[in-house]
């Protein structure tokens, strides 16, 4: 446990000495040293999104509505693995810090003194690169968006930094596989995770019976369906399978009226005697955050 803890600290600090000044130096590990550095620095990224990325969303989030992009919208496992885990890290890696290593090919164009001058600046404005491409993962159409964009995109700006180091400091290979890890972490495990712990939502009244059943992923076999008795502003009765809460508040309120929580959920509502549609969207804020669209937050 005490080399584990040592070996923490010790990493932590060469990274922060990278992202204070990035020097191009690769070092020599064992296969059981790399693994160890690539978990510690797991260990390390999961921290800082813990104190500082979750908090600066968290303060977007109140600011202004922020929307996921519609591509990421409907993905099965299957594609979720092609796209997060393989496809993903290996062409960003290659893309953004392939180039970020001294070899033949630049050593005719510069020399090694004056590569190392300029490469602090080549990490960084990789990174910074690398994290405002990410910006195209939300829709929005406020200037304050742009104005925050920088704590949006906190997460991939420090990820950067870290791939960076990890790409310099033992190779391309292993920052993809950094990549890969982290997304599948993320953008898998913990879904999964998530679901296996959340019970379906229940609520039921004089007035009304409503069900949730939510789910990680899109299944190709199983149909998306979507029944409604809807009169006069009246919901009687709503049958939903496979259906994203945000395309469900589309439906009802009109398109991009209402943002609401991401979700892809099966959804079973009856009312004999009907409620509102303002009751409904009530009703599901018991559950999610569900806000009018506008411009800017002013609470």
């Amino acid at each position: 446990m005490k080399y584990i803890l040592a070996s923490l600290k010790s990493d932590f600090f060469n990274l922060l000495q990278f992202i204070k000044k990035p020097d191009d130096i690769q070092i020599q590990l064992s296969d059981k040293q790399k693994c160890l550095l690539i978990f510690n620095l797991l260990l390390v990224e999961i921290i800082f999104l813990i104190l500082f990325v979750a908090p600066a969303d968290y303060f977007v989030r109140k600011c202004i509505s922020v929307k996921t992009s519609d591509a990421f919208k409907n993905l099965g496992l299957s594609e979720m693995i092609f796209l997060a885990v393989i496809a993903a890290p290996a062409i960003e890696e290659l893309v953004f810090r392939y180039a970020l290593r001294y070899n033949r090919l630049f050593s005719k164009y510069i020399s090694r003194n004056n590569w190392n001058k300029i490469f602090p600046y080549m990490v960084y404005i990789s990174c910074v690169i690398f994290g405002f491409i990410h910006l195209d993962n939300y829709i929005h159409d406020s200037w304050m968006f742009y104005v925050l964009s920088p704590l949006i995109i906190l997460s991939q700006l420090s990820g950067g930094l870290l791939l960076s180091y990890i790409r310099v400091r033992l190779n391309i290979f292993y920052s993809i596989i950094y990549h890969a890890l982290w997304n599948g972490l993320f953008g898998i495990v913990l879904p999964f995770v998530m679901l296996l712990f959340n019970n379906p939502y229940i609520d039921k009244s004089r007035n009304y019976d409503l069900k949730i059943d939510e789910q990680a992923f899109f299944n190709s076999d199983q149909p998306t369906s979507l029944k409604i008795d809807h009169i006069n502003n009246t919901i009687y009765r709503i049958e939903a399978r496979q259906l994203q809460l945000q395309d469900l508040a589309d439906h009802i309120y009109g398109k991009d009226q209402l943002i609401t929580d991401e979700a892809l959920i099966n959804i079973s509502f009856t009312s004999k005697k009907g409620i509102s549609e303002e009751e409904f969207r009530n009703i599901l804020k018991k559950k999610y955050e569900i806000e009018q669209k506008n411009r800017v937050k002013t609470d």
